[in-house]
């Protein structure tokens, strides 16, 4: 039976074995031999017992940082493990829905919308991540209102290394560990979620300047529901997206409409269209001449271009935030405490100046509130995480002096206590983990505790996570 992936995912030979590649297409994850997609949770929990050797990784969607799931290195026993046949609502009540972990995060907040629901965590902006697998590498929206999405987590089940099945709730004093477990502590079956009642909201688009991003980012964060920042550094400008609760006069427009996404043209600055499109433009030939697509065909330009003639825009959060665009890139994200969010964005202003012309993308500046997840850089304080990434070619290269870029920004951020998403490409040996992340040991602690043998380790993890 010929086993489907994503698009984005790509098969090659390697010597006399197909090999998965991730969705960068530059790295294996494991030959198809390695690939398994249980039927059902009795199929998973019989191998887990029956062959208490194998080791095995969870691959979600494919769009981590793919160390994380990687089993090629593993030998060939090793298992990559899809629950694409594990997905789908299981129960639903007045404020909670239940879904198996490898479900798309598109279908659940289709779900939510025709309930009118909402989750009270705004989403990712890439729906096609599987649920399971946002919430294990800590998937995380925009505004101190909320935090990440497993903070929106109620209830979750999970298998352990010898097949037993645990079920943990937010009584549970381990519960900040399960909720963002890197699939290292048990395989997550199924998950409730908290719903709120649905609001339509609106979003508000401006671009404005350095000196007003560094004063009132903080303000803004904290005035509106959710906020994002694009930050062309090597400009100045700054676009911002403020996302509030509608009018009862758009509702109505909006509903009128279908409830499709409603452009408000009225709100149209033309200045800032204007000024804003010249360096749209500029950044499209750049990142042409950097990805070797001079004909500018590739996905990785529709998330530039989207923000030329920008109108404000009415319609549920999900129509509002989930705009992601999953091109092969290097993407970097490391949280800043709040409270040091001026000092990164001046040292990143300093690095730009001494490195002009380096990014063909804007720095992505998205803050969050508390987390109770005990591996979120959000753990406990309010953020801002800044992104960076650089878009590769066609043919999986990138221009020359991306890696160093990526590996400098990091370094840079980590004197003011930066922590990177773990989801997403990191220098791991820039960070001390324990003394960024206060429940580190205990995770640790734990993880012995539940699998004792490494079963849900690879390599990479085994360094990431040895004792410190």
């Amino acid at each position: 039976m010929t086993v489907r992936f994503q698009a984005f995912h790509s098969i090659k030979a390697i010597g006399n074995r197909e090999v998965l590649f991730n969705w960068s297409r530059t790295n294996p994850l494991g030959a198809l031999d390695q690939v398994w997609r249980p039927k059902n949770r009795d199929e998973l929990q019989a191998l887990l017992r029956e062959y208490p050797a194998r080791k095995l990784r969870l691959i979600g969607s494919g769009l981590s940082f793919e160390p994380i799931h990687s089993v090629y290195a593993e030998g060939s026993q090793a298992l990559l493990v899809d629950l694409h046949h594990l997905r789908g609502q299981l129960a639903k009540t007045a404020d909670t829905v239940t879904y198996q972990a490898g479900t798309p995060l598109d279908t659940v907040y289709g779900d939510l919308i025709a309930m009118d629901r909402m989750l009270p965590a705004s989403p990712g902006v890439i729906g096609i991540q599987t649920l399971g697998g946002a919430l294990s590498t800590g998937t995380h929206g925009q505004g101190l209102h909320q935090s990440s999405l497993c903070d929106a987590v109620e209830a979750l089940t999970v298998m352990l290394a010898n097949g037993d099945i645990l079920r943990v709730d937010r009584t549970d004093p381990r519960f900040g560990a399960f909720v963002m477990g890197m699939g290292m502590l048990g395989v997550l079956l199924d998950v409730r979620l908290r719903t709120v009642p649905n609001r339509i909201m609106r979003c508000t688009k401006f671009t404005t300047d350095y000196p007003f991003l560094l004063e009132h980012n903080e303000r803004l964060n904290r005035e509106h529901g959710f906020v994002k920042s694009w930050w062309f550094a090597w400009t100045g400008e700054s676009h911002i997206w403020l996302v509030d609760p509608a009018s009862e006069e758009e509702v109505a427009r909006y509903r009128d409409g279908g409830s499709e996404p409603l452009l408000l043209e009225e709100g149209v600055d033309g200045a800032m269209n204007a000024a804003l499109n010249d360096t749209i433009d500029a950044t499209l030939q750049k990142m042409a001449r950097d990805t070797k697509d001079e004909a500018r065909a590739g996905e990785h330009f529709e998330t530039v271009r989207r923000f030329k003639d920008a109108s404000d825009l009415v319609g549920n959060v999900y129509q509002i935030l989930c705009k992601g665009i999953p091109a092969p890139q290097i993407n970097c994200e490391v949280a800043v405490p709040l409270e040091r969010m001026q000092e990164a964005l001046e040292t990143l202003q300093h690095w730009q100046e001494r490195n002009p012309g380096a990014l063909h993308y804007p720095f992505i500046l998205r803050c969050t509130g508390p987390s109770e997840a005990w591996l979120s850089a959000a753990y406990g304080k309010s953020v801002c995480w800044i992104g960076f990434l650089v878009y590769l070619a066609a043919d999986g290269t990138f221009v020359g002096g991306s890696m160093e870029q990526m590996r400098e920004l990091q370094q840079l951020l980590v004197p003011l206590g930066g922590t990177p998403h773990f989801g997403k490409h990191l220098a791991m040996d820039l960070y001390d983990f324990p003394a960024l992340l206060p429940r580190w040991h205990d995770f640790l602690a734990l993880k012995r505790e539940l699998d004792p043998h490494g079963r849900f380790e690879n390599r990479w993890l085994g360094e990431l996570f040895a004792n410190r």
